[in-house]
């Protein structure tokens, strides 16, 4: 894994410090499926495409799903998960909060996560069984046990019409009233690192994709943290109905009896 890691951490500091020289002078964004609500930027293909080049180069027979190019499968075992910008939106209005985001998995099993945050040179990591790193330094979870003091992150899907959207507008004011606070920041990968470094005490989202949340998941769960879906079902990274719920683990009943009363 070291030698995955390696790589994987270079490519997201690369992509990194490219996305901070596109940040000043970006201007052209088209749009997706979803219109105004899901961006692109040309930052993220260039981004995606240095990303593609060194791990690819190292790796070439291995297989990628990714945002901006989709899943090309290969005979390895090996599938690399990338989001080459996580916080789009962020990043097109100068909002200074995004990250690039890749994942490994091995036989449908997360094996690595890396996510950068390159505004304030931020490299999260963690392989299977070794825990989970700030820049080097190990992290862990909060302590927090009362849901009314804790601080929640939330992220919300880009489809209005949907029914997960319309969920999420009822979790939300669960949550706003139970907890101490909660914030949205625009960011699934960097929400669940804060819930892994213990900035925030839990974070929820349904209706991402999993390049959003392959990497930090991992990042959480080697951290000490829990993951399920939304009824407390065991998560899995391609089988979770895209509902993620990431928590320090003491808080996480509380928050999915919240969900079970506004369901």
């Amino acid at each position: 894994m070291n030698q995955f890691l390696d790589v994987a951490t270079r490519a997201a500091y690369q992509a990194g410090e490219f996305l901070l020289k596109s940040l000043p002078g970006q201007s052209q964004v088209r749009y997706k499926e979803e219109g105004h609500f899901n961006p692109q930027s040309p930052a993220d293909k260039g981004a995606e495409d240095i990303i593609f080049s060194i791990i690819g180069g190292a790796f070439p027979g291995h297989g990628f799903i990714s945002e901006e190019r989709g899943k090309i499968d290969a005979a390895s075992d090996y599938t690399w998960v990338i989001d080459p910008l996580d916080g789009t939106i962020n990043f097109i209005h100068k909002y200074r909060l995004f990250a690039v985001s890749i994942a490994l998995l091995y036989r449908e099993e997360e094996m690595l996560g890396v996510v950068y945050n390159p505004l304030v040179d931020e490299m999260f990591t963690a392989v299977k069984g070794n825990g989970a790193y700030l820049n080097d330094i190990r992290i862990q979870t909060s302590t927090t046990t009362n849901l009314d003091k804790s601080l929640l992150a939330m992220g919300f899907p880009y489809d209005r019409n949907s029914k997960a959207f319309r969920q999420s507008i009822k979790n939300f004011v669960c949550l706003v009233r139970e907890s101490q606070a909660l914030r949205r920041d625009g960011s699934t990968a960097l929400d669940l690192c804060s819930v892994a470094c213990g900035r925030f005490d839990g974070f929820c989202i349904v209706g991402n994709s999993i390049w959003d949340y392959a990497a930090g998941s991992l990042i959480v769960t080697e951290a000490g943290g829990k993951i399920t879906d939304f009824k407390g079902n065991p998560f899995h990274v391609q089988n979770n109905n895209n509902e993620v719920l990431a928590t320090n683990g003491k808080i996480h009943d509380s928050i999915l009896k919240c969900f079970a009363e506004v369901k």
